[in-house]
């Protein structure tokens, strides 16, 4: 199987995939494309096993019985995606638990291998991306880069992760999330030097099972001798030399409370949006510009750039309790999607990196600039107040001729915690909201 994967080794592939899982924490239907169909594979496996440590995962076959996710469903003739289409079999029983990970499924191809131009293009993945981002699961689906219909599926989806390639051709217009171009070089193990030393070791094991039944006979006939040879010579003089010593009597001791067991960590539990009316003129679409894995490195990107970045946030977004804390740059807040496209054409144009368009409709409000004259004077000023206090804040205009600052940008409530903690330390009472209005 190994040998049909080209520029390194499967294990490679998938730690390849899990170095970018954090990326991907913010969405829920993402496709894994490459010209390489057991590449693709392995990073979806890689992707999916980090992120089935916090979240429910499944990983759909588009290729065709591809052998690194066919291989995990143990059933004869398991029914998968193109039953789904065509006979309207449920995904709940097309989604086979992957042995030894708790939380990741695969969805093989189906009876019949060969996945369609239909089902590509059907209208139903809208729905079933939708379902995942409900729930806060993450569908992958594994492509090949000239499948018929990929333009219209990843139109439906979050975003694509591409493996071993530098644009998609087929769909100019697809959210690139991340790209793999290669292995990870660290695991480029050698192959023929850890053949050698399994060769030895394999030797050292068979002689060992050829000559391991003598051993115990040997042992059982020596220990039997020096047993009787102690009992016949040696007990009695030991006796009268080493007298058995006194038994002091020890002072019982003094029980000792135990430590009370350390106290979990704190978690903070974020409720929904406060202004659920608002949803639907949410201004939800975005340029998602860069993940720093340091508040500073965020922060100083936005500096760098802050006059071509309208509406700039920072969303500090831990993947985990226990993973990185990456902290995400998106400039914007649209109402319409051909907005934001323009938006990331024209970072692009100033050569400012932008990973493309990505939603996030709600934001933590902070404060708010009522309506007066010299109304932009008086945002500035207000934006630089938090500034000045080392939080990044943004204004969007309201119909009023008023203004509402927020901080951050999420695709979920939950996302929203960690910059929750951080503003109430700094003084403030955050509320999350579906972030409406327009930018200055």
């Amino acid at each position: 199987m190994s040998a049909r994967v080209s520029g390194g080794r499967p294990i490679a592939w998938e730690d390849a995939g899990r170095q970018i899982a954090p990326l991907l924490g913010s969405y829920s239907a993402v496709a894994v494309v490459s010209s390489d169909p057991f590449a693709a594979a392995y990073v979806a496996l890689g992707l999916a096993r980090a992120e089935a440590r916090h979240r429910r995962t499944v990983i759909g076959d588009l290729v065709g019985d591809v052998p690194p996710l066919r291989d995990l469903v143990s059933q004869e003739d398991a029914h998968g995606i193109n039953d789904t289409f065509a006979y309207g079999v449920s995904l709940n029983r097309i989604g086979y638990p992957v042995p030894g990970t708790q939380n990741l499924f695969v969805m093989p191809s189906g009876t019949d291998p060969d996945i369609d131009e239909e089902v590509f293009e059907s209208t139903r993945w809208k729905k079933i991306a939708a379902g995942f981002a409900e729930v806060g699961s993450l569908l992958l689906l594994v492509a090949e880069n000239d499948a018929r219909g990929l333009a219209d599926l990843l139109d439906k989806l979050d975003g694509v992760v591409l493996v071993k390639e530098n644009e998609l051709p087929g769909a100019p217009s697809a959210v690139v999330l991340a790209r793999v171009p290669t292995a990870t070089p660290t695991l480029k193990l050698p192959i023929h030097r850890m053949s050698e030393r399994a060769a030895t070791l394999k030797q050292r094991a068979s002689t060992w099972r050829a000559s391991r039944w003598f051993i115990p006979i040997v042992g059982t006939v020596a220990i039997v001798i020096l047993a009787s040879l102690a009992l016949a010579f040696g007990l009695p003089y030991l006796r009268r030399i080493n007298p058995p010593p006194r038994v002091a009597v020890k002072a019982a001791a003094t029980p000792t409370t135990p430590a009370p067991p350390p106290a979990p960590a704190e978690t903070l539990h974020v409720g929904p949006p406060i202004n659920s009316a608002d949803s639907a003129a949410a201004a939800q679409f975005t340029v998602e510009l860069q993940f720093a894995n340091t508040d500073e490195g965020a922060n100083l990107f936005v500096r760098k750039n802050g006059r071509a970045l309208p509406a700039a946030a920072i969303s500090p977004i831990p993947i985990e309790p226990n993973r990185t804390l990456w902290f995400k740059v998106t400039a914007g807040a649209y109402t319409r999607r051909n907005q934001a496209d323009s938006l990331l054409l024209a970072l692009r144009n100033l050569g400012i990196p932008a990973n493309g368009v990505a939603t996030a409709p709600m934001a933590l409000l902070v404060d708010s600039v009522p309506t007066q004259g010299g109304i932009a004077d008086s945002v500035r000023a207000t934006v630089q107040r938090y500034a000045d206090r080392g939080l990044t804040v943004y204004a969007l205009m309201q119909d009023d001729g008023g203004a509402l600052i927020y901080a951050g940008a999420f695709a979920r409530a939950d996302q929203s915690a960690e910059l929750i903690r951080r503003l109430r330390v700094a003084g403030l009472k955050p509320v999350l909201v579906y972030r409406i209005g327009r930018a200055p």
